[in-house]
């Protein structure tokens, strides 16, 4: 048995977007994101704090691993998977903790690109991490299927009609050509003029 990788505990969990997979201050396995984006959240004076974003491959709630319970709550951004992990043995555990902390840096790392420079420059940068894929690919997000534009400009730390405009000029409608509608007239048969 191989003691470095983390036991599957059950097949992936799938979470609509705005639905909860794990609540502050509950206690259970730690997670791995299978697919999707899952928003970090802490409760505060003014309601929920956006702390960080999980993407495909990454974990959540490593705290776990200390008999601490869940720090933060975990909202998916977009329609996601998780998988619960079971870690039993210590080298899976100290694994599993080696990395937490090395994405907690790039996690880190992503808030800060999110949420300082050009809002062209963020928004571009949030399309990219909701089209991650566990295996590193990086595809569109149908537009129907994006978080909502207030969630965005959550995110991006910007305003709901900022968020509108720009969104605009990175994913512009995709103008359908018009197409001519046959009617009775049109495929009508000409009359025939009386001699």
């Amino acid at each position: 048995m191989n003691y470095l990788t983390q036991i599957p505990v059950i097949e992936s969990i799938d979470v609509r977007r705005g639905h909860t997979l794990l609540m502050a201050g509950a206690v259970g396995p730690v997670w791995r994101v299978t697919q999707g984006v899952f928003k970090l959240e802490r409760a505060g004076l003014e309601g929920q704090t956006l702390v960080q974003l999980a993407m495909p491959g990454d974990l959540i709630g490593v705290e776990a691993l200390c008999a601490e319970p869940y720090a933060f709550s975990v909202v998916a951004l977009v329609a996601a998977q998780a998988q619960p992990l079971e870690v039993t043995h210590e080298l899976a555990r100290y694994t599993t903790m080696a990395q937490g902390f090395l994405q907690q840096q790039r996690q880190t790392c992503d808030m800060h690109r999110l949420r300082t420079g050009p809002i062209v420059q963020r928004l571009a940068h949030l399309l990219t991490v909701l089209g991650k894929q566990a295996d590193g690919r990086v595809l569109e997000v149908p537009r129907k299927e994006l978080p909502t534009l207030k969630e965005m400009a959550r995110v991006v730390d910007s305003t709901f009609e900022t968020v509108c405009r720009e969104l605009n000029t990175l994913l512009p409608e995709r103008k359908q050509p018009r197409t001519r509608i046959a009617t009775a007239w049109a495929s009508a048969t000409p009359f025939a003029m009386a001699a």
